[in-house]
């Protein structure tokens, strides 16, 4: 049995299902987890391992109508720094020296990857971000400024990781060692469900109420929608506006004939193991989401727009069938690779 410390990104909905999917795996095959996080992965994680969870400080993004605002997340993040990171580093040390895990596990968490490495304890990377910095890929066209500040950012996170395990639905060629790359790593109960065939769409947004996207579903009529991630709750009209839990959106996306959402690839890691067709409004300034929504449109499950505009939502409902076809060939996910790779580096 080994002791696992297990760092994952507070943004984010991928981070938290990874470390909700990977900490029970590592648990039932009779190790010692404890999780390190913040804001909406430890809200996640805390009613999964409520006697496991330590909330350190760590880097949010803030949005403005759906998309990324840069210079609004530097100034939060500096602000909330300069009276949060130094208890937090102390935390942070004193559970490093006084749990001594034999591996940590960084999900895009950089601080506890920097502590882990200044005290020569090993950790591996555990993320879909850096498939952009080690892999070989095919990139949309344009969008050179949002790749160029991604880029950046994944490098300057963190360095010197025992392994980089990198999952992710596209498949790509391995450009720097040492890298794995294994596939999507899906929540427990996603396994669980089983795919549904409803009328209804699926619509999802992140960082709160996205007008231009709200206005385009509200004015759709042909099929009714049930939408999250807005901050509004109603009933009325043809789209029906709910607060996010876990087990209704689940139960939802299971059951849904499309899905309409920001690129996000946890939820179109999930999506492809339901068999549901995507339209992938991508986060501005977000080039990881461009990417993803990118890759959908190439292997024919879904098609991306910039931005939700008249007639998109026709044509997707249009399509439903075609990307269906494709979705039923697609192999489903898993998370032994994940959990077998991560005993590897067990020291």
């Amino acid at each position: 049995m080994a002791k696992i410390l297990y760092a994952a990104a507070g943004d984010g909905y991928g981070h938290a299902v990874r470390a909700h999917a990977v900490g029970q795996g590592l648990l039932e095959r009779g190790h010692d987890v404890q999780f390190i996080s913040c804001n909406q992965t430890i809200d996640y994680l805390k009613p999964h391992f409520p006697d496991r969870i330590h909330n350190v400080f760590g880097l949010l993004m803030v949005f403005n109508n759906g998309r990324n605002a840069p210079i609004r997340t530097a100034i939060s993040n500096v602000r909330r720094a300069a009276t949060d990171l130094a208890p937090s580093n102390r935390a942070v040390k004193t559970l490093l020296k006084t749990y001594k895990p034999d591996l940590v596990i960084t999900d895009f968490e950089p601080f506890t990857a920097l502590w882990a490495r200044r005290y020569g304890i090993p950790f591996v990377s555990l993320d879909n971000q850096h498939l952009l910095t080690h892999c070989h890929l095919k990139r949309p066209a344009g969008f050179w400024a949002d790749l160029a500040s991604a880029y950046a950012v994944i490098r300057l996170y963190y360095g010197g990781a025992k392994r980089y395990l990198i999952t992710s639905f596209i498949d790509a060629p391995i450009r720097y060692q040492p890298t794995t790359l294994i596939g999507p790593i899906l929540r427990p109960k996603v396994y669980e469900k089983k795919t549904r065939e409803g009328d209804f769409l699926l619509a999802y947004t992140t960082g709160g109420d996205n007008r231009a996207m709200r206005e385009q579903l509200e004015r759709f009529d042909r099929r009714p929608i049930r939408a999250y991630g807005f901050n509004r709750e109603s009933n009325g009209g043809n789209v029906s506006f709910k607060k996010f839990n876990e087990a209704g959106f689940l139960d939802d996306l299971a059951g849904c004939a499309g899905v309409v959402a920001s690129a996000g690839h946890g939820l179109v890691s999930e999506c492809l193991h339901f068999e549901k067709p995507m339209m992938l409004i991508p986060i501005g300034k977000q080039y990881e989401q461009r990417l993803n929504a990118h890759h959908v449109q190439e292997i024919g499950v879904g098609i991306t727009h910039d931005r939700l505009r008249a007639g998109h939502m026709e044509n997707f409902v249009d399509s439903l069938d075609t990307f269906k076809e494709k979705l039923a060939k697609r192999p489903k996910a898993t998370r032994t690779a994940a959990l077998d790779a991560i005993e590897l580096e067990i020291p």
